[in-house]
């Protein structure tokens, strides 16, 4: 007989929300994955998000269901009052028994002479493949399948990366630092985000990729502030930026004064429509267009830095 379970869908107030889940965890109930307050928006500089007028995460608890669903709630509500006021029930659903069907969106993939795939991919499939990079989903961007993470790679494929200086500014999973790591780029590789998520993510695709921990420099925080710009080299042969037009151009000041003469930089995460404004900020820093690349809506720009390094910023 099928396993129900019941779903809980929780109104948690932001505060309390790392308490909340690390009690979760030491409980009955299984942690499913929080929402923050914050909706998707389309802006002059691709996709954005707003923050909505609650300060609440919306988290999903789940349950087996082993009496009436009425029993549990009361037992669920007995459990809440260790948060009076700071949590809400909001809805609740019964659901099948939890699978792995999930998985079934995130396949392998191929971009150009590598593949991209998870870790549960049957190896058959893969049996040909001689290039793989093992990249699991997880709460940092990058898993390889949106268009300005494989037009990076494609671009990536055509420069030669091995003994190169690298800063990935943006690095979500670490897919690119990886990639570049693999590759033989100068250690360790200097992977950027501000997502404190990132680090962990990292440090489970190196892992599954068999890159040892000094291959990768995790910074956590913005690449403008000193605190993080103090740790990256003084030069870098190659600077990745996946991160949306205007962040592309605001972190100018770092990238001009990091790269090195002749030094290359690859600029992602660029809408169309504000393509000529990250394009004149570039050339107007000094900077020549190599190649370019779109996907859909979204554009990929390589570009070289002159030969006579320019004034920093």
């Amino acid at each position: 007989m099928e396993q129900k379970w019941l779903k809980y869908t929780l109104q948690v107030d932001q505060e309390i929300e790392d308490a909340f889940v690390a009690e979760l965890l030491d409980s009955p109930y299984t942690f499913g994955w929080s929402e923050p307050p914050f909706e998707v928006l389309t802006t002059e500089n691709g996709y954005d998000f707003a923050k909505n007028s609650a300060d609440d995460v919306t988290v999903y608890v789940f349950e087996p269901m082993q009496h009436q669903e009425e029993e549990h709630l009361q037992l669920l509500r007995a459990y809440l009052e260790r948060w009076p006021g700071a949590v809400t029930i909001r809805e609740v659903e019964q659901v099948a028994e939890e699978n792995d069907s999930w998985k079934e969106a995130f396949r392998e993939v191929q971009v150009g002479e590598w593949w991209i795939a998870p870790t549960w991919t049957e190896p058959d499939l893969l049996k040909e493949a001689r290039n793989i990079l093992w990249i699991d989903p997880g709460a940092a961007f990058g898993t390889g399948y949106h268009g300005t993470t494989q037009d990076i790679l494609l671009f990536l494929q055509e420069i030669p990366v091995a003994g190169k200086v690298v800063i990935d500014i943006g690095a979500g999973s670490g897919i690119l630092s990886l990639y570049c790591a693999v590759n033989g780029a100068s250690q360790p590789v200097y992977a950027i985000d501000i997502n404190p998520q990132s680090e962990y993510q990292i440090e489970v695709n190196a892992a599954n990729n068999q890159v040892p921990e000094t291959a990768l420099k995790v910074l956590i925080g913005d690449a403008l502030e000193e605190a993080v710009r103090e740790n990256l080299p003084e030069q870098a042969d190659l600077i990745l930026l996946n991160i949306g037009g205007e962040e592309d151009v605001a972190m100018l000041p770092v990238v001009t004064e990091r790269i090195a003469a002749d030094g290359h930089v690859l600029l992602s995460g660029i809408v169309e429509w504000n393509r000529e404004m990250v394009l004149s900020a570039y050339e107007g820093a000094g900077f020549e267009v190599l190649g370019e690349r779109r996907s859909e809506e979204w554009v990929t720009l390589l570009m070289k830095a002159s030969a006579n390094k320019y004034p920093q910023l």
